[in-house]
């Protein structure tokens, strides 16, 4: 005896209008999305005693204050499988440290979680949803390729059962709950690793100060990718406050710029719409005062050439310019190189803006102070031992096997045109190895324990090999150079081939292993 009601793409916009529409209509269950729950007022919609979420993820801080007096649902499902798949069991409570559950399966409904080849993962691992059950659609219409591919045979039912493959990750807790992970095609490079943007938001979401958040890999700059995370205040924020609040929790590589915002915009459906996310803003870095000392002065000059911005203002922050850990890397480097100091990465968190970090060098300099000592060469060691870092690249890569895995490549792929001289090419590319000694180190075992060891010569430089091929299959050829392994052991950390695909056409194509670059010197490699 219930009556479905309906707002329209006008009131979905308004949240006073949507308010206003729930009170007329007289609504006790209302099904929204996360991204518009956040908008409204829990004071301004007493009337529902149940919300039904779903389509985005739900975050702590949102689920908690939403539970006072009322239920939240939590659920999950695509509309490949009849919408919702599942739904939390038990009552969401305030004061939720994580993002809750999406509960467990409906009945009728089969949720496995399984790993790339179809194995189930066990409890706390994260692997991709797949679905069964009498829900399940029987394909697309008029697209049989795609059918296939996402409707595939599942192991676990009788002969002719299928399960959609969602694209979704998630994991099973203890309790036989399901925790949303993010998506498979969300999960993107940057720095050579692999990243899930969702991770980042539930970190960030944690933050007391922040009431909604959105983080996405942006790459505004060719090659420059970097994670910007758009926050939503509930009420005073300290940007430098936020970002050192996931420092503490995240890897160097995983801390996000914070954009701050009104509001996070919204499709007419009411689901975050990314394509209006704005970019960071550096207009704010010529507002304010000019440099007073001549340190503020020369950090003023740093701060615009690592943030790519015409002038800065010595109030302006770093982080609220745009800077993130990498562009912190590049910063602090130059810092100490041009002013002679030993200021750390951690300090630039806590001192953020040209003035603070100028007063920070001057306290800390001078003859008492923590000025940088003198580089003095010292002789090399018969075995040179690996750095930490470079022990896990070497470990992992005698795990994967030779010529297996290339999850550690890193490609970089130039256009050329016009008469190419093939023997300049390699000569150059000769001279970029003989700059640069990890380019020619290699890591061959003694008695099971690695060692690096520099090639000199001819043996030290990377062969240019010619690949014939034709535009159309390009990105295939570019796939299979890219993906294919190397042995650290014996050969070079770096390899070139030259495709070319017609008279006058060719595609450089230099893949790259991680234990050698990163992504900041792959932009570096392709310049020179």
């Amino acid at each position: 005896g219930g009556t479905l009601a309906v707002a329209s793409a006008e009131e979905r916009k308004d949240p006073r209008a949507l308010a206003e529409m729930i009170g007329r209509c007289g609504v006790r269950v209302a099904s929204v999305v996360p991204s518009l729950l956040g908008v409204l007022d829990p004071d301004g919609v007493p009337g529902v005693s149940n919300w039904v979420l779903g389509a985005e993820r739900l975050s702590a801080e949102l689920a908690g204050r939403w539970s006072a007096g009322v239920r939240v649902w939590n659920t999950y499902g695509p509309t490949e499988a009849t919408v919702i798949t599942t739904a939390t069991a038990t009552e969401l409570k305030a004061g939720l440290e994580a993002a809750p559950p999406i509960g467990r399966p409906l009945p009728n409904n089969k949720v496995f979680v399984l790993d790339p080849f179809l194995r189930p993962v066990p409890v706390g691992v994260v692997g991709e949803v797949y679905i069964a059950g009498a829900g399940l659609a029987r394909g697309y219409i008029g697209r049989p390729g795609l059918s296939a591919e996402r409707f595939v045979a599942c192991p676990f039912a009788v002969s002719g059962g299928r399960m959609y493959r969602s694209g979704d990750l998630a994991k099973w807790t203890a309790d036989g709950d399901l925790v949303f992970a993010g998506r498979v095609d969300e999960q993107v490079k940057v720095r050579g690793f692999r990243v899930e943007p969702g991770e980042i938001e539930a970190v960030v979401a944690a933050c007391e100060s922040v009431t909604q958040v959105a983080v996405v890999v942006r790459e505004d700059g060719p090659g420059d990718k970097r994670l910007v995370a758009y926050v939503v205040p509930n009420g005073e924020l300290d940007v430098a406050a936020v970002r050192e609040f996931a420092a503490d929790r995240l890897p160097e590589y995983m801390v996000p710029t914070v954009v701050v915002l009104d509001a996070l915009p919204l499709t007419v459906n009411g689901k975050l719409d990314r394509a209006k996310l704005p970019a960071p803003d550096a207009t704010v870095a010529v507002a304010g005062r000019g440099p007073a000392t001549p340190t503020e002065d020369i950090l003023c000059g740093l701060f615009a050439e690592v943030l790519g911005v015409e002038r800065v203002s010595a109030d302006a922050s770093f982080f609220e310019l745009g800077g993130d850990s990498l562009l912190a890397m590049r910063l602090i480097a130059r810092v100490r190189a041009v002013l002679n100091t030993r200021i750390t990465i951690r300090e630039l968190f806590t001192a953020t803006t040209v003035a603070l970090l100028s007063r920070r060098i001057e306290e800390e300099g001078g003859p008492e102070g923590r000025g940088r000592p003198a580089l003095a060469p010292c002789p090399r060691p018969d075995s040179v031992p690996l750095s930490y870092a470079q022990r896990r690249m070497w470990f992992l890569n005698r795990l994967e096997g030779v010529g297996e895995g290339a999850g550690y490549n890193l490609p970089l792929a130039l256009r050329l045109s016009g008469e190419l001289d093939r023997g300049a090419l390699e000569a150059a590319l000769g001279d970029v190895a003989d700059r640069h000694e990890s380019l020619r180190t290699v890591f061959p075992e003694t008695d099971g324990e690695p060692r690096q060891h520099v090639l000199a010569g001819g043996a030290g430089r990377p062969s240019l090999v010619v690949v014939e091929t034709t535009e159309q299959e390009l990105p295939q050829v570019l796939a299979a150079h890219s993906t294919r392994g190397f042995d650290l052991s014996v050969d070079l950390p770096w390899r070139a081939r030259l495709l070319k695909t017609g008279s006058s056409e060719y595609v450089l194509l230099i893949v790259a292993h991680h234990i050698a670059v990163d992504g900041w010197s792959m932009g570096v490699l392709g310049r020179e």
